[in-house]
């Protein structure tokens, strides 16, 4: 009780009580004093209630915080909303186009001097091998790492992980410039190839954690095209530039694009990953909660090789083997044709081969685009998510295109007739692996989403490794048993994969109760 209360309260009755002690008997004195007493008691009593009330009100507040229930103020004010729209369809467009910019780079820097390696060898005075080895081990590398990479930025986040990579590119790309051997280039396309496979592991991953399952074919189909196009991009601008410059100036082209590609990565790509960018989000959003981020706890570092364990999980395995081998006969094929293409009887030039490389570039553009939206009608089909192996139906279909032009690519070049022939093989074999890998990575993604960027690495060291055997093994099998039946060895492994895959996406589509297309 305050010195004010108290005063205000007792003064009253200490007045009546002297007055009377002076005016009136000592009986009337009694009442007053019983009457002060009861007074008290009863101030007392009103303050007490008064505390319990205030605390009750206190408590329900709290309540109507917790719950959204009981305050119709607070209910108003804080919103649910999903992860996937804490940002603009413009916001989310920008950041796919900058991160499949950057993935580009990984093929890109892979090919861009496949038109010069005859040039490298007398420059180094090397051997054909040993320069198609650098290209063979920079595949293996990304693959490797890939798993590194994708524990990482489940740790630490997508944007620092992508620009720590990238400075250390920079800094073997600058080195392979000025390689004076075959062996100093070898281990610099090395570090290459182990830092630039961040851009599809954290590109992945970052299309898991801004688009929703409705919207990720399409959006993935978005981003593989830089990427899908950059063997074909690599040679078409490689072979003018290693023609007019020589074939160091390739390298300093890739310089100049992976500067930019730290440039924009720092300005234009956010944090995605959905544990930061939620903990990001609340702190400058008090009124509104995200209620479907994954994941919910702050993620730990992961040892890289735990990613591995996808490779044995018999229910995507399957589909894993079917886009690894499509990725690994595209790889062959495109780098064995500009080989095959300055060999005799065509003869061609650096620059020539370069631009032959474009009409396969165009489907590929064409078979990404395609691949992703036509996996997300299927998908739409198929119960919107409640059968996931459904979005994978039209892409084993187009899958049958691979084998058809390694068939046509490879005894064409084995009878050395016309050029075309190649080509077109090479346009069959793009668009059915275009459309084949947008659908199986936007699957992975679907079905492994808390473990988004783990599936995702596991899927990138399956494909690299698997390309960097093949593309090693492949000059001494064509050798041993001729362009064509090495060719047709490849297209009976890709059969073995469309098959084994399609009898497990018939087999969850009918459990499902859907009817195929």
């Amino acid at each position: 009780m305050s010195v004010y209360e108290t005063i205000n309260m007792k003064l009253p009755i200490f007045t009546l009580y002297f007055l009377s002690y002076l005016f009136i008997s000592k009986d009337l004195i009694l009442i007053f004093t019983s009457v002060r007493i009861r007074m008290i008691y009863c101030y007392n009593d009103y303050q007490s209630s008064k505390a319990t009330i205030e605390f009750e009100l206190q408590d329900k507040s709290i309540d109507s915080i917790n719950n959204g229930k009981n305050d119709t103020t607070l209910t108003t004010t804080v919103q649910e909303i999903s992860i996937y729209d804490i940002r603009t369809k413009l916001q989310r467009n920008l950041i796919l186009a900058t991160i499949a910019l950057i993935a580009f780079l990984l093929p890109f820097c892979d090919t861009v001097y496949v038109p010069a390696l005859y040039d490298i060898v007398l420059s180094l005075n090397t051997s054909t091998t040993l320069v198609a080895t650098s290209i063979s081990i920079y595949l293996s590398m990304s693959g490797i790492f890939s798993l590194v990479w994708g524990a990482i930025s489940d740790r630490f986040g997508r944007k620092i992980t992508l620009i720590v990579a990238l400075i250390i590119f920079i800094v073997a790309t600058i080195i392979c410039i000025f390689a004076p051997t075959i062996a100093v280039l070898i281990v610099f396309r090395t570090l290459e190839g182990a830092t630039i496979s961040v851009a599809l592991v954290v590109g992945q991953s970052l299309v898991a954690d801004i688009f929703p399952e409705e919207k990720r074919g399409m959006a993935t189909g978005a981003f593989f095209l830089p990427f899908n196009i950059g063997p074909i991009i690599g040679p078409a601008i490689g072979g003018p530039l290693s023609y007019a410059f020589g074939w160091r100036s390739t390298f300093i082209f890739l310089t100049i694009c992976s500067f930019i590609a730290i440039v924009v990565t720092i300005f234009l790509i956010p944090e995605t990953h959905q544990y930061f960018a939620k903990e990001h989000f609340h702190k400058t959003n008090p009124n509104k909660r995200i209620i479907d981020a994954q994941p919910t706890e702050k993620p730990s570092f992961e040892k890289p090789w735990k990613s591995l364990v996808h490779l044995i999980d018999l229910t995507i395995l399957p589909y894993m083997a079917i886009a690894t081998t499509a990725y690994c006969i595209v790889v062959a094929s495109s780098a064995l044709f500009s080989i095959f293409l300055a060999a005799s009887p065509y003869n061609y030039t650096e620059d020539i081969i370069g631009y032959l490389y474009i009409p396969s570039g165009v489907v590929l553009v064409i078979g990404s685009i395609f691949g992703g939206w036509i996996s997300d009608k299927a998908n739409i089909y198929f119960g919107q998510g409640k059968c996931l192996e459904g979005r994978l139906v039209p892409a084993l279909g187009l899958s049958i295109l691979i084998p058809i032009g390694l068939i046509i690519y490879g005894w064409i070049f084995d009878y050395k007739l016309n050029v075309m022939g190649p080509i077109i093989g090479m346009c069959l074999i793009s668009f059915g692996q275009a459309a084949v890998e947008s659908a199986v990575s936007t699957y992975l993604t679907s079905k492994k989403q808390s473990e988004a960027a783990a599936v995702i690495a596991a899927n990138t060291f399956f494909n690299f490794f698997a390309a960097g055997i093949v593309l090693t093994c492949a000059v001494p099998m064509y050798n041993a048993m001729g362009i064509g039946p090495y060719f047709s060895l490849l297209a009976g492994l890709n059969i073995i994969t469309i098959v084994w895959s399609g009898v497990l996406v018939y087999k969850n589509v009918k459990r499902g109760g859907y009817v195929v297309m």
